[in-house]
């Protein structure tokens, strides 16, 4: 099996990343949490600062109400704002009023803004949530904005009451922007505190990266070659250490040993069989072209003892053409079987329903049947390998019918493999030489020339595909492909 070829980082690299990456979380969490949770006490600081100047305001507020003492009412507003705990040396007071049952405004802090006597008017959206909250509270309650963000604020509300009838509302709005400010200089600290980290976490990385994979580099390395094949490359790791890495050491010392020992004795054994192919196939053709030869030969030399006989040139004409035809289909099929082994051109699966139309013109006015189930994508696309594949053993199918039968094609995807079915019913092969179906010149037809399977088998190797062969004498037989090669077409 190759080895895949996918660019990564060394371990080294990796590890070190992986300590820093998590260090640098771990802190980037625990300041994330840090800053939330001190912005979100600033926050409830400042609402119960915002609670108590309301308070504050509520004690006189309602009798001043229904003395309709307006002036009053705006003094306690003044006061507040410039002497109170919220005064603006603490938190900056935006916003303070009294407003009655209806919403009407009673004393405000910016009485120019809001007259006494008008209806509040809220300057926005969020300014008009927060009045009909404010409105319908009957104890005293906080109410904020959204967000963090230093335009934000902290808003006590008191309801006023006398005799348990409600007058209206006491309303002191804070400003955040002092806490947001105080966040941010948290937020910083939290920042450096984790770059510092990340510097830690980096050196911390390096040296534990160093010293748990330097030693593995050599086995890399050793392993590498074994992919590439160079076991004559190979120099044996030196152990330093009897720890657990010094132990793969010598085992892996003694591994490649053995692997280079085998490596050798299978070079000679495929040096042999390679010697044992070229015989069978040199054998093979020198047979299959010295037989026409011969007989071409004699009737050349007939035809030149009798150059002037018409008779014998229409009666061996004809053989001779046909020898010549025998010899050129052999020449023909090694050549293309060859070419197409060696091609990495890509075809459409449209191209290979063209076959369907070169079977139908193979069968010609004999009573075939073809079966034509193509379930495969159009989209993708498969080497020109797997037509000629088709092509043979469709070929094969047809000529091995009588007058009548059936040949049935099916192919479909699974995953990113192809797979082909080339069923005939026709006479089958005996048990005893389906070993050889895929030897080259073997053939049980009349005229055939034994190399169409001996290709097939060939393209079939050179992909990496699985073929496999069952067939019954009477019954037909069945050739089932399986070819990792489809691609998806590039958009």
């Amino acid at each position: 099996m190759p080895i895949l070829k996918t660019k990564s980082w060394p371990l080294a690299i990796k590890l070190s990343l992986t300590i820093t990456a998590v260090v640098t979380s771990v802190g980037f969490l625990i300041g994330v949490l840090m800053v939330a949770q001190d912005w979100k006490r600033f926050q409830n600081d400042l609402g119960e600062k915002a609670l108590l100047l309301s308070e504050s305001i509520s004690t006189t507020a309602p009798k001043a109400i229904l003395r309709k003492d307006y002036w009053s009412l705006y003094l306690s507003l003044k006061n507040m704002a410039s002497k109170g705990p919220g005064s603006r040396s603490e938190h900056e007071i935006i916003d303070a009023m009294i407003l009655d049952s209806e919403g009407l405004v009673q004393a405000h802090l910016h009485p120019a803004n809001h007259p006494i006597g008008l209806l509040f008017s809220p300057q926005n959206d969020v300014d008009k949530a927060i009045f009909k909250q404010a409105m319908a509270v009957r104890t005293p309650t906080v109410l904020s904005s959204d967000g963090f963000s230093k335009d934000g604020f902290q808003e006590g509300v008191v309801p006023l009451f006398s005799d348990q009838k409600y007058l209206g509302v006491v309303r002191v709005r804070l400003s955040v922007a002092s806490l947001f400010e105080k966040t941010k200089s948290t937020a910083v600290i939290v920042l450096l505190s984790i770059l510092l980290f990340v510097v830690i976490g980096s050196l911390l990385g390096t040296i534990v990266s160093r010293r748990v994979v330097g030693p593995l580099a050599a086995i890399t390395q050793g392993l590498e070659s074994v992919g590439r094949g160079e076991m004559s490359d190979f120099s044996p790791i030196p152990v330093k250490e009897g720890d657990e890495v010094g132990r793969l050491s010598v085992t892996f010392n003694q591994i490649m040993s053995e692997l280079a020992e085998k490596k050798m004795l299978e070079e000679e054994v495929a040096m042999s069989e390679k010697l044992v192919a070229l015989g069978r196939i040199t054998a093979g053709v020198a047979h299959e072209v010295n037989n026409p030869l011969a007989g071409l030969l004699n009737c050349i030399d007939t035809l030149r003892q009798h150059p002037n006989d018409k008779a014998l040139i229409d009666r061996y004409l004809p053989v001779i053409d046909q020898g010549l035809h025998r010899i050129k289909d052999i020449v023909h099929n090694l050549l293309v079987g060859l070419k197409i082994e060696e091609s990495v051109e890509m075809i459409t699966i449209e191209q290979v329903e063209k076959l369907h139309d070169l079977v139908l013109a193979e069968i010609g006015e004999r009573e075939i049947e073809v079966i034509w189930n193509n379930t495969t994508d159009r989209d993708l696309f498969i080497p020109v390998k797997t037509e000629q594949i088709i092509c043979n053993l469709l070929k094969n199918a047809v000529e091995i019918l009588p007058q009548s039968g059936t040949v049935c094609f099916n192919m479909h995807q699974e995953g990113v493999h192809l797979v082909i079915e080339v069923i005939d019913n026709g006479p089958g092969v005996a048990s005893n030489i389906r070993n050889q179906m895929f030897d080259p010149f073997f053939t049980t037809k009349p005229n055939g020339t034994g190399l169409g399977l001996w290709v097939v088998y060939r393209l079939v190797q050179s992909m990496q595909g699985v073929i496999e062969v069952k067939s019954e004498l009477g019954k037909g037989t069945a050739f089932l492909i399986e070819l990792p090669v489809i691609q998806r077409q590039a958009a």
